[in-house]
């Protein structure tokens, strides 16, 4: 398992294809407000998560600092890894990553409907978000999360750790974790 936040990061360039091919579509997750088209409109023409430099990331879309909620699906899976890559350097001020693997896997959000007139639950937009990742992906997002936990101890890793518990352990194991899907 890597441990050292350099091997962290040289795994996850090794596990994410670096480019995608086209656009994803939807980019965004949400066409209500301005903040998501900002989203859609600073990633439209990103296509190497490579290349892009954590200051952007941090700011994302025009100083927000809000894209890794608004990002759709297969986008997200795409960009998170220069996400992780930033927070393994040391150079994310206001994005949390973490709180985008872990929200709807901990204990306080799990199950929780997202709208309180819908059905759908932030555990089953997260298991959207994240089920389409393969095992190797999964797994480098666990070395990324422990490297968090051991990072910063007390300050994060309840709710880490029952999101690696519910979730993301299995997901690495190639497992199907025992969580609604809605």
């Amino acid at each position: 398992m890597p441990s050292s936040a350099d091997a962290i990061v040289e795994e996850l360039k090794s596990v994410f294809p670096s480019t995608r091919e086209g656009q994803f579509v939807p980019m965004v997750n949400s066409v209500q407000g301005e903040e998501p088209l900002q989203v859609e409109a600073d990633f439209a023409d990103k296509d190497d998560w490579t290349r892009l430099l954590p200051e952007w990331l941090d700011a994302a879309p025009n100083g927000l600092a809000s894209a890794l909620s608004f990002l759709g699906d297969e986008a997200i899976r795409f960009y998170i890894p220069a996400y992780l890559a930033a927070d393994l350097m040391g150079a994310l001020r206001r994005v949390d990553p973490t709180f985008t693997l872990v929200h709807g896997f901990d204990d306080m959000s799990r199950d929780q409907r997202v709208w309180p007139r819908k059905e759908e639950t932030w555990t089953g937009f997260a298991r959207a978000r994240w089920d389409g990742l393969t095992q190797d992906q999964a797994t480098a997002i666990v070395h990324y999360l422990e490297w968090r936990v051991e990072r910063d101890g007390l300050d994060i890793d309840h709710s880490v750790a029952e999101a690696l518990a519910a979730y993301w352990y299995a997901r690495a194991a190639g497992l199907q974790p025992d969580l609604p899907t809605t």
